[in-house]
């Protein structure tokens, strides 16, 4: 069944083009939410910036003074990046950032994930024996970054991840047949109906006799409640927490790095 409030907030930005700019830089949000960060403001504000400059190689030299002045690598990927994108949501719904803007912006955050860590982009590094995640962003949606800041945490603790973006039915349906997952996660945006992922849904669920788990999280979360995604979708679980997902899989492992020091000379 279609759910209303998405249809409605879908009417309420009846510019496309809108509604493409604003998903894409909220669903960005950081993927370990509930721990309190304690941010150098400096940092986030040159990366802000750097995100939006005429100057294409700006970002990496942002990015080499940040890790000169100590700060990790990982805590750049998984607080800094998310934390400019949610900045350049809040000036898209307040429209100091334009269209044109955050398409650059979010492009620019996801070539820094990937300068960041060339294995966490891919799933080279990952333990032949290691567990394994398919990561779904489902086909018209237009949102990766967060998927890839989850993606690269999930590699770090040692997961194999599978991320397919934009897939259509057809080419889930095919993966799942060929490959045995542990679990699989969807990533969702608010901008997205229930009933859209409950055919994504569907189609995991039925594409092999022993489906494994489904879990949906994302910013869909932050306007519907986990029992309505689960109940109208047909997803096992929903959170936006992810040990909280991996041990509704039984995937247990050792907790993501934690709060980002400041470090400036």
């Amino acid at each position: 069944m279609p759910d209303r409030r998405n249809i409605d907030a879908k009417a309420r930005n009846d510019v496309p083009e809108r509604q493409t700019g604003r998903t894409a830089a909220r669903a960005a949000m950081a993927v370990v939410r509930d721990v309190p960060r304690h941010l150098d403001p400096v940092i986030l504000d040159d990366l802000h910036q750097a995100a939006l400059s005429a100057d294409r190689q700006a970002c990496s030299h942002v990015l080499v003074r940040a890790l000169a002045n100590g700060v990790r690598r990982e805590d750049i990927a998984d607080f800094y990046i998310p934390g400019v994108a949610r900045r350049m949501g809040d000036e898209w719904c307040s429209d100091e950032l334009g269209f044109a803007g955050v398409t650059i912006g979010v492009s620019r955050l996801q070539s820094m994930l990937r300068e960041l860590g060339p294995d966490w982009s891919g799933d080279q590094s990952a333990d032949p024996a290691a567990p394994s995640i398919m990561l779904l962003v489902p086909q018209e949606v237009y949102h990766t970054l967060g998927a890839m800041v989850l993606a690269g945490q999930l590699r770090r603790i040692g997961l194999s991840v599978r991320m397919m973006l934009g897939a259509r039915a057809e080419e889930v349906a095919e993966r799942m047949q060929r490959t045995k997952y542990d679990a699989v996660f969807i990533s969702s945006s608010q901008g997205e109906t229930l009933e859209s992922l409950r055919r994504i849904v569907d189609v995991v669920k039925t594409a092999t006799d022993q489906p494994p788990p489904v879990v949906v999280g994302g910013s869909l979360l932050e306007v519907e409640s986990k029992e309505d995604v689960t109940a109208l979708t047909g997803a096992d679980y929903a959170t936006v927490q992810v040990y909280e997902a991996l041990k509704f899989c039984g995937l247990n492992t050792t907790p993501l790095n934690s709060v980002p020091t400041m470090r400036r000379t």
